[in-house]
């Protein structure tokens, strides 16, 4: 299958997920870190599990249009306020600052708590 045809592919199994509501609905795939990429935020990396027992990267550009809310300037990372949740690559919590970074921690947010279809 092309690429221009599939939103992902699992390297291990082959399993392809032709959109990204099918991925994101998927019960046998869940988000469990980010890579941050502090150059470009949307370059970092989301990190997913499958069913498969493989770990598969996609880029935050793939979800930015996902979130809807403001985006910051300053950044925070390394300041007495910032819990360094950016830092940890499986930490999925939310910042609670208006930092640059926190619109990259809400798109976690939206795509743990994404309503999932059961494909057993």
């Amino acid at each position: 299958m092309s690429e221009e045809t599939e939103f992902k592919s699992c390297p291990a199994c082959k399993h392809v997920w032709k959109t990204r509501k099918e991925f994101l609905e998927d019960s046998n795939v869940w988000i469990v870190g980010y890579q941050v990429h502090f150059k470009d935020l949307t370059e970092g990396l989301f990190l997913f599990n499958h069913s498969c027992k493989t770990t598969m990267a996609t880029r935050a550009s793939s979800f930015i249009d996902l979130y809807r809310g403001p985006m910051f300037a300053d950044r925070l990372t390394g300041t007495d306020e910032c819990p360094g949740h950016c830092l940890v690559e499986h930490e999925l919590r939310q910042c609670p600052n208006k930092c640059d970074c926190a619109f990259v921690r809400e798109m976690i947010q939206i795509i743990k708590t994404w309503p999932k279809v059961d494909n057993d």
